[in-house]
């Protein structure tokens, strides 16, 4: 009787035990990284850098072959561009950007039965801030730029979900950023001290690659 009991309890606590690792269904972490421009001799992406590090966090709620994810990144960066030399109507200029994206998403695993390979789509709020300068063309300008602009992001692809260490996973996700943005644009003449609003819409499609490092838990 007492081998017997002794047997149960062990089969009860093996059986807590495996109840307690399949219900890790819950992710944390960073983006290790993201590419906006595979091109590189032009930026693809003008208002973010080329290449960003870890300049975001990811979370990530997994049932069976369906999850739920969240996710929120910032960026500071600056650049500065100029006409070919020779052109007649060349002009150069500066810019400083600040983007905050905030959003929600849903992947499902392709296999099933696993969860290594898995489709998933990001929708996220944008905000921009931008100032800087442009200088020259053919009229010689000599204005003072500032943008602010809303949108909405949509990152749509595929990824790998590849376990490192014990609760430990990597993520890369390959797909498109299309973007949507609502643009506020003030320019003012440095010389005049004339201001001039603009307000249009600006679309940008590219491809993009992301590395998200997380901890199941």
């Amino acid at each position: 009787m007492g081998k017997l009991l002794t047997i149960v309890v062990f089969m009860f606590i093996v059986k807590i035990s495996y109840g307690q690792d399949s219900i890790r269904r819950f992710e944390f972490g960073s983006t290790l990284g993201t590419v906006n421009s595979f091109n590189t001799n032009y930026n693809t992406a003008p208002d973010r850098p080329s290449v960003e590090f870890i300049n975001g966090v990811f979370f990530r709620y997994t049932k069976k072959r369906v999850g739920l994810r969240v996710h929120a990144s910032y960026s500071e960066n600056s650049n500065t561009f100029a006409s070919p030399v020779g052109m007649v109507d060349g002009a150069s200029g500066d810019n400083n950007n600040k983007d905050l994206r905030i959003g929600v998403g849903a992947q499902f695993s392709i296999i099933k039965h696993t969860e290594w390979f898995y489709t998933f789509l990001d929708l996220s709020y944008r905000n921009v801030f931008s100032t800087g300068h442009y200088y020259g063309g053919f009229l010689g300008a000599n204005d003072r730029i500032s943008i602010t602009a809303n949108g909405l992001d949509c990152f749509l692809g595929f990824g790998f979900k590849i376990k490192t260490i014990k609760n430990v996973y990597l993520s890369p996700e390959v797909g498109y950023f299309i973007s949507n943005k609502f643009v506020n644009k003030t320019t003012t003449d440095m010389f005049l001290g004339q201001s001039t609003k603009h307000h249009y819409n600006e679309t940008d499609i590219h491809p993009a690659l992301k590395l998200q490092l997380t901890v199941k838990f």
